[in-house]
């Protein structure tokens, strides 16, 4: 049953970006922007919040990852207004310089615990925007950092790693 909700979301997702791109000039004429954040954290509850704003989706346990858009991006203006409000979460980057804070806590007693992986990645980019990693002896932590993201990716740009 949960890969049919997964299936229609992806769906739904693939008619939203067709409609935008035949129908709304603003958003067709506007450069992709194109963020993910990927989170490996097998044996840890994980808690981000990206400007302030909790990624609810984002829990640990397994391997995570999400599209995320620029807040004023004009795509989350098509959506039906209940869409709107399941979707706004993901909708928490600003062009530039961005907050990250990432909590970690070790879940139940593994037996083989694992490294905690954090990573922002943008198709525009060659290499990561931002790298956080700790190793599996460390059972619990939190980080805070700052990292900027434009459409393209900076003349000289280096990835932040997170510490």
């Amino acid at each position: 049953m949960k890969k049919f909700y997964v299936a229609v979301d992806v769906l739904f997702f693939v008619l939203i970006g067709l409609t935008i791109y035949f129908y709304n000039p603003e958003v067709c004429m506007a450069k992709e922007f194109d963020a993910s954040i990927n989170v490996m954290g097998y044996d840890r509850n994980v808690t981000i919040k990206i400007n302030g704003v909790h990624l609810s989706r984002i829990t640990g346990g397994q391997s995570q990852s999400l599209r995320l858009f620029l807040t004023d991006d004009p795509m989350i203006k098509t959506l039906p207004p209940t869409r709107q409000q399941q979707m706004k979460e993901l909708f928490c980057l600003k062009e530039g310089e961005n907050t990250i804070e990432i909590v970690f806590s070790e879940k139940g007693q593994p037996k083989s615990p694992s490294l905690i992986t954090v990573s922002i990645d943008s198709g525009n980019y060659k290499v990561p925007v931002l790298k956080y990693s700790k190793n599996p002896d460390i059972k619990d932590g939190k980080a805070k950092g700052i990292f900027k993201i434009y459409t393209d990716a900076p003349t000289g740009f280096t990835t932040v790693i997170l510490q």
